[in-house]
């Protein structure tokens, strides 16, 4: 699958099949990951696998009870390490790659940005000094979302300086 295909394809998944993914397929939407580009290549960031089914339960209130956090193959986590400049911009770009990776696996992925930060750090044993910026279901979809409505190009982008369109 190409890029272009993977990003019109792509939709936030909010139901999962009760499937394991093989190891061999996490670890190559992982590697997606690892490769992301950072700044200074630094990648200041770490990741915290959640594949256990009890403690995907246990995210569930501490996801605002989004239920199909519990339904998810695997719970990502991404972890800021402190003191780095760009560490939330880097960590969202390794979590896309993941999103694009997965797809073209056939992989479904959800972002999840509504969670209690000091209640999911402590559930996962996160350092005192480091935080979760945001996480991602993985899993494989029981659902196919249509496709929704984007802003047109026209109302989007500006060509050279702000407010002058194509």
């Amino acid at each position: 699958m190409d890029v272009m295909t993977a990003i019109r394809g792509r939709r936030s998944i909010r139901k999962y099949r009760p499937k394991e993914i093989p190891a061999e397929v996490l670890e190559e939407v992982l590697e997606a990951a690892r490769l992301a580009p950072s700044a200074g290549n630094r990648q200041a960031w770490e990741l915290i696998i959640v594949t256990d089914p009890n403690l995907k339960e246990k995210l569930v209130p501490v996801c605002k009870n989004q239920q199909f956090v519990g339904e998810c193959s695997a719970f990502l986590a991404a972890v800021e390490v402190p003191g780095q400049r760009w560490t939330v911009t880097d960590l969202t770009i390794m979590m896309d790659h993941i999103t694009l990776a997965a797809h073209g696996k056939g992989l479904g992925t959800c972002w999840i940005g509504a969670f209690d930060p000091d209640a999911l750090g402590q559930l996962l044993g996160v350092p005192q000094d480091r935080s979760v910026s945001v996480c991602l279901t993985l899993g494989y979809p029981d659902e196919e979302p249509a496709e929704r409505g984007r802003r047109s190009a026209q109302e989007l982008f500006h060509w050279e300086r702000y407010g002058q369109r194509k």
